[in-house]
């Protein structure tokens, strides 16, 4: 396709949400390839819009002092129904200022440590084996809804070390907040029931107690490492209950897509299936690979604060710059024949994760979770229960994955192998 085409094309699927129903991979490597920066028309009143998809140029926007994360804009009927949730997001981690983003991330990065997260090792590894009890009693299900959704929640419960008996009480709410950000403010639909302002209450109010708790405790947990950090003066109380509550949301749709993406991917290989069976040690690098070829995250979102020279144009004061994660990992420039599933790649450069000020602390975690996931179905004669060209993908801009994953187990797969995405 021409740039003018790609351009063509991705206008329409941004604005009629043309192909958001099946994997959008072919439409990513077309930008990346054949458009890495697109500007499009002007709207009357409007500010511009950009897309970059070349890996370089994401990478020099997401560094760039004058590209902004877009502050959140929520629809009036929300803000009046929950303006306590509405004023913790727009006050969260993500939309700070540079320097007490600076200060704040660097109090909670401990707690994301090499040495930490073994320490959790073992527990997710059992957290895992329970989620997949019920799918292999019955011989498969939807893994979407049965694994990729509880499992970050889960996770994060125990990251924190909350009592086992609160978690269910406490990943619904969870899920609440993140059901409430889906549909106020990203647009997207939900699966469950947004918090309500009285539940985001009893949830701030359940953290303000762990937290003053754990006071003096010392653990290693992050809720008393937060809680040391605010008696050597380093954060507020509030900072710390604010932070605990973003690790109820910050990363845990972009494991779940990935865990159910790097199933796809490799399911629809199987030689490279058959590689990871025959040697678990490779399931975390087929999981990097995996989750390289298809991104969870397809966009990040950049304001222009002021006029800036770049790529050869000129982006406006109050310009949104869509930077798109999805085609960046798919760029030729930077991966030697990128739609090919590789295992030689250096997946530091990929972008799944995000970049610089914005890469996402729970990264080795995420990456846990999906090692030992495909450890788990490396154990398991698994299959795809429904051909990998009929799975059902999310409709939203935010995430490429399915919706829902039919797996067989003890079954043959009834899909061929499709060749590269």
């Amino acid at each position: 396709m021409s740039p003018s085409e790609i351009a063509g094309r991705l206008l329409r699927w941004f604005i009629l949400q043309e192909g958001w129903t099946r994997d959008s991979t072919a439409l990513f490597a077309e930008m990346a390839r054949g458009a890495p920066v697109v500007r499009f028309p002007q709207i009357p009143d409007a500010p511009g819009m950009w897309t970059v998809s070349r890996h370089d140029l994401v990478i020099d926007i997401l560094n760039h002092s004058s590209f902004t994360t877009v502050e959140p804009k929520f629809p009036d009927p929300v803000r009046k129904k929950n303006p306590d949730f509405v004023e913790f997001f727009k006050k969260s981690l993500t939309f700070q200022a540079s320097t007490d983003h600076r200060r704040l991330r660097g109090v909670l990065s401990g707690g994301f440590s090499a040495r930490s997260l073994d320490r959790l090792r073992e527990r997710t590894s059992a957290l895992v084996d329970d989620l997949f009890a019920g799918l292999l009693a019955d011989g498969g299900g939807d893994f979407v809804s049965k694994v990729a959704i509880p499992l970050p929640s889960l996770v994060t419960a125990a990251l924190l070390d909350l009592p086992e008996e609160d978690w269910p009480m406490v990943t619904g709410w969870a899920q609440g907040m993140l059901a409430q950000l889906s549909t106020g403010y990203l647009g997207m639909t939900a699966s469950v029931d947004p918090i309500s302002v009285g539940q985001f209450r009893l949830l701030r109010s359940y953290v303000d107690d762990l937290v003053r708790q754990r006071a003096n405790s010392k653990g290693s947990d992050v809720i008393s490492r937060l809680a040391a950090a605010k008696a050597a003066r380093q954060v507020s109380h509030e900072e710390v209950v604010d932070l605990v509550l973003l690790l109820f949301m910050t990363g845990v749709d972009t494991v779940t897509s990935g865990l159910s993406n790097s199933i796809l991917c490799l399911l629809d290989r199987p030689e490279e299936w058959k590689r990871v069976q025959e040697d678990p040690g490779l399931c975390l690098a087929a999981f990097e690979e995996s989750v390289r070829l298809l991104a969870p995250a397809t966009f990040g979102v950049r304001t222009a604060r002021e006029d800036v020279e770049f790529a050869g144009g000129i982006v406006r004061t109050g310009d949104v710059v869509m930077v798109a994660y999805a085609a960046a990992n798919l760029d030729p420039r930077r991966f030697k024949d990128p739609l090919e599933f590789r295992w030689d790649r250096v997946q530091s450069t990929s972008l799944t994760f995000g970049h610089g000020r914005h890469y996402c602390l729970g990264a080795r975690l995420g990456l846990l979770q999906g090692e030992l996931v495909l450890r788990k179905l490396a154990e398991t004669k698994v299959a795809l229960g429904t051909p990998s060209d009929a799975v059902m993908w999310r409709n939203d801009l935010a995430f490429n994955s399915p919706a829902q994953l039919w797996l067989q187990f003890g079954a043959q797969s009834v899909v061929a192998c499709a060749g590269d995405v």
